[in-house]
């Protein structure tokens, strides 16, 4: 349908949304960073107190906020930072209560159905935590907070949580049977991951949420609130970062582990090499305290990851007997040069003078490695240890400030930053080819910054803003190595396999990287009346996804015996007493490796839009991509009665992309892709008319 036409029935949808309750949502989850408390206060017959006296205090930094009930008895502080918290409620004739130890998490909505009894004002009732219903009797959200005290108590192999979203129910390679596509993550309600590459799922946020630096993680697998998700996704997994109190706390740690109490792997004793070196060290520490008390919090970590890993290479070699021309089979042995000279004079019967001078080269190399007999008797298999160090980063910092009874905002920044120099072995190892060895980087931090203004206790505004970056790079000595001497046997591993698919080496090493960085913002409004806890607003995203591929252009040789080649009547039954077919294919194989021949060349080249042709010269292809979206939402937690809550809403996505590709070097070019779609989302299927009624109990 045209934009133009959604446009213009936008306001009747929303008029219809409003009255027949389309679109059943949670309620107010806050981006996935904060919680809601619904209060519904009563007397002992269950008539509503309208005007009773609400207090909430967050208990680590003395944070207050002030309300009364509405007419229908009700009241929802919204925008909460996760913690716990004491409530009071209090009314002129009825006694006061108190909940000393409410637990607010992260996009959860916490029910109390308060029951004031009469008696004297100086009368108080004191409600322990445990007596605390944990229900959620006022949101048809689905999913489950993982508590991070007993996560830090279990003998947990690395730091970072995001394999424990697999423990919710509900999953079984994806969650509730959606598609991996529709998955989200976020840290501090910004978006957590890049939208490229979210086909292989995105509850894995960029940056690492670990132990040290995260206080809450929720999963959500259904049911998101519509402010949530950035219309990408109706799962999502939240963090959300710790943060400073009026008591300083701090923590050191290590977590170490060492190849010493290994065994050996079954194959490099096999092939007698020492069992691959493991020494991790996890390490690090945080601190978190007042910097003013009651107003301004800090919290910093820092870790590093340091493993001098290593992991075992193979390629094949053949042996002294095949690199002379010697081919054995089942039926005997067979000299590849003789069959050739007596098939056609005219063919060569010495090694290529190229490929005498690689195989010098793997010779010496094969001294730096173990070999193994295989069960062709023409090759070996090569065995080495790849040197693989990493180094890993993890700083993080957060610092809250409540400037004043209305007005409060944080900003979060959080980093992993990797560096892998010798990640891909080379083709073999030694000296000579050190210079294939390569390795990757990356760099990917996001930092938050959000208000909440409390306008009134009816009204309250919360504004966020995020950036995430995202950076990686692969690269071949960080530089292309066009003019090194290529590497004939680079495909030797593929001989057995495929004695006629063997590469002549020309697949150079060259760097790879790519950069994708995300801005989004949201706002979004609260307003609460007689039982009415409306919330509307907005949120947009920009994603500029850029990638420097490899270049392209230099040709591949395939080194064969191609079609017509005289080399061929060498070798058959006739030539070969016994021999099956695929013999005479090795046969034929290792004496067009021999000698250099050529069976096909093959390359990438781009397409040039100018020339409407193919360019047959070295150049980088890139690609620039941009995709953008913003989206209004509205949705109401209806407090119908004091047992029957009804949430709905509507959100509305649109969506743009572009696409340009720059064939650097070659020619620029600048058509550009544009299209542009709008898409409705709701937690339910819009073809069933239905609407999600909660029943409080």
């Amino acid at each position: 349908m045209h934009r133009r036409c959604y446009q213009k029935l936008l306001p009747v949808v929303l008029s219809v949304a409003v009255m027949l309750g389309i679109g059943a949502t949670a309620a107010h989850g806050q981006s996935g960073s904060q919680g809601s408390v619904v209060l519904t206060v009563t007397d002992p017959s269950g008539a509503v107190i309208e005007g009773a006296n609400l207090e909430l205090v967050q208990i680590d930094t003395n944070d207050a906020r002030s309300a009364q009930t509405e007419s229908k008895g009700t009241y929802t502080f919204v925008n909460l930072t996760i913690g716990t918290y004491r409530l009071t409620v209090s009314k002129p004739g009825y006694s006061t209560k108190i909940y000393d130890a409410l637990v607010v998490q992260a996009a959860k909505v916490k029910s109390i159905a308060a029951i004031l009894p009469l008696g004297e004002v100086t009368q108080t009732v004191d409600v322990t935590g445990s007596s605390v219903p944990v229900l959620e009797t006022s949101s048809n959200a689905i999913g489950v907070v993982v508590d991070m005290k007993q996560i830090e108590d279990l003998p947990l192999q690395g730091r970072d949580l995001t394999s424990l979203t697999q423990l919710v129910a509900g999953y079984n390679g994806t969650f509730n049977g959606l598609p991996s596509n529709d998955q989200g993550s976020n840290i501090d309600g910004v978006m957590g991951s890049p939208s490229r590459g979210k086909y292989t799922g995105n509850v894995q946020p960029s940056v690492s949420p670990r132990i040290e630096n995260i206080a809450e993680m929720t999963v959500q697998t259904d049911q998101l609130d519509l402010n949530s998700g950035f219309g990408q996704s109706t799962m999502q997994a939240n963090f959300v970062s710790r943060r400073g109190s009026n008591k300083f706390h701090g923590r050191v740690y290590e977590d170490f582990q060492n190849s010493g109490l290994n065994a050996n792997s079954w194959y490099n004793n096999a092939v007698e090499l020492r069992k691959n070196k493991l020494i991790l060290n996890d390490f690090g520490g945080s601190i978190g305290g007042p910097i003013l008390h009651d107003k301004l919090f800090f919290f910093g970590s820092y870790a590093m990851r340091k493993q001098p890993g290593s992991a075992t290479a193979t390629n094949n070699i053949f042996t002294s007997a095949a690199q002379s021309g010697t081919f054995t089979y089942s039926g005997g042995t067979v000299n590849v040069f003789t069959l050739a000279q007596q098939a056609n004079a005219g063919l060569p019967t010495t090694t290529n003078a190229t490929v005498a001078a690689q195989l010098a080269l793997i010779n010496t190399a094969a001294g730096s490695g173990a070999q193994a007999s295989t069960s062709d008797p023409n090759y070996n298999s090569l065995a080495w240890v790849n040197d693989a160090p990493s180094t890993t980063y993890y700083p993080s910092i957060r610092v809250d400030y409540n400037m004043s009874a209305k007005v409060r905002m944080y900003l979060s920044w959080m980093m992993t930053k990797q560096g892998i120099p010798a990640t891909y072995a080379a083709t073999f190892p030694g000296a000579s080819f050190a210079n294939q060895v390569s390795g990757y980087a990356t760099k990917n931090y996001t930092s938050s910054y959000g208000v909440d203004w409390i306008i009134s206790p009816a009204l309250i505004n919360q504004f966020k803003v995020g950036f995430l970056y995202n950076a990686h790079q692969y690269s071949g000595n960080a530089t292309p190595l066009y003019a090194t001497e290529p590497t004939v046997f680079w495909g030797m591993n593929n001989f057995g396999a495929n004695p006629n698919n063997i590469m002549s080496g020309q697949v150079y090493p060259s760097p790879v990287s790519n950069y994708y960085p995300v801005f989004n913002v949201s706002d979004s409004v609260t307003w609460q009346h007689a039982g009415h806890t409306v919330q509307f607003g907005g949120s947009w995203y920009r994603e500029q996804d850029h990638y420097w591929n490899p270049p392209v252009g230099f040709p591949n040789y395939n080194l064969g015996l191609a079609t017509g080649d005289p080399a061929l009547n060498a070798f058959s039954t006739s030539t070969m007493p016994g021999a099956s077919s695929y013999d005479i294919q090795e046969a034929g194989q290792l004496y067009a490796i021999l000698t250099g021949r050529i069976s096909g060349v093959n390359g990438t080249y781009p397409y040039s839009q100018t020339t409407k042709s193919y360019e047959h010269s070295i150049g980088a292809y890139n690609l620039d991509e941009l995709s953008s979206a913003f989206g209004l939402f509205l949705e109401d937690s209806w407090k119908v009665t004091p047992r029957l809550t009804l949430n709905y809403g509507l959100r509305w996505d649109w969506f743009s992309r572009e696409q340009e590709y720059f064939p650097v070097g070659i020619i620029r070019s600048n058509v550009k892709i544009l299209f542009r779609q709008v898409s409705l989302r709701s937690p339910i299927q819009l073809d069933k008319l239905a609407s999600n009624w909660l029943i409080q109990t």
